[in-house]
C-alpha cells in the first residue's frame, strides 16, 4: 500500500479544503513550465492531490458527479499535453463525504487512481508527526508568486524544466536556487513568509 514517506510519489499540494478559485490556481500552477521532458511526461503533475469543497467538486465533475459513488472516481474530460489525467473522487470519512482532485499518470503504473486513493486514505488516517519534505516544498511553491520559475537553457544541461525559487534572507542578496535544493533553514524561512 502506498504511504506518505519521503519516497512516495503522492503529494498534498494545498493545506485545507480548496475553494473554486483556489482549485483553479492549483490546476494551473505549472502552466508556465517549459515544454520539457519533465512536463510532457507528466512528472510535474502526477501524484499531486488536494481536497475540494462540495461546490467546487460539483462544478469540476459536472454531470459526471451523478455517477460517482463514495470511494469511486471520475476522469475529467479535457486534453492536456502532459501524460496525466485529472480525476475527482470521494471518500467517506466518519459518515461524511470528502472530495479530492488528483493527477494520475498515463505512463507510470505506480500513480493510478487506485494507488492515489490508497495513499490519501493512509495520509488521512496516519497523519505524520512531521510533514514530508516534498509537501513542504509544494506549499512553498504555491506561495512563491513571482519568485518561482523554471530552469531554462542558461542552467547546466539536465536541469531544464525543474522548478526554481528566489530565496530572500534579511541582510543578504536574493539567491536563485532549485526548489529541491532548499535547506531546512531556507524552507522554514519561506514557509513563515506570509
Amino acid at each position: 500500500m502506498p504511504t506518505t514517506t519521503l519516497d512516495s510519489p503522492f503529494r498534498r499540494i494545498f493545506d485545507g479544503v480548496a475553494s473554486t478559485s483556489e482549485a483553479l490556481a492549483l490546476l494551473g500552477r505549472h502552466d508556465a513550465a517549459p515544454m520539457s521532458k519533465r512536463r510532457l511526461s507528466g512528472k510535474l503533475h502526477a501524484g499531486e492531490w488536494f481536497e475540494l469543497d462540495w461546490p467546487t467538486a460539483r462544478s469540476m465533475a459536472g454531470q459526471f458527479l451523478r455517477i460517482l459513488r463514495p470511494g469511486g472516481f471520475v476522469t475529467l474530460p479535457g486534453t492536456r499535453a502532459e501524460k496525466v489525467r485529472s480525476i475527482v473522487f470521494s471518500l467517506l470519512d466518519a459518515d461524511r463525504e470528502r472530495w479530492f482532485h488528483g493527477f494520475t499518470s498515463l505512463i507510470d503504473p505506480d500513480i493510478t487512481p487506485e494507488t492515489m486513493r490508497a495513499a490519501i486514505i493512509d495520509r488521512l488516517t496516519t497523519e505524520p508527526v512531521e510533514r514530508p519534505r516534498q509537501e513542504m516544498l509544494e506549499l512553498i511553491w504555491n506561495k512563491a508568486g513571482d519568485d518561482g520559475g523554471y530552469c531554462d537553457e542558461i542552467w547546466p544541461p539536465g536541469n531544464e524544466g525543474f522548478r526554481t525559487i528566489v530565496v530572500r534572507k534579511p541582510g543578504y542578496r536574493p539567491v536563485l536556487k532549485l526548489l529541491a535544493h532548499l535547506s531546512p533553514q531556507e524552507m522554514a524561512l519561506l514557509l513563515a513568509k506570509g
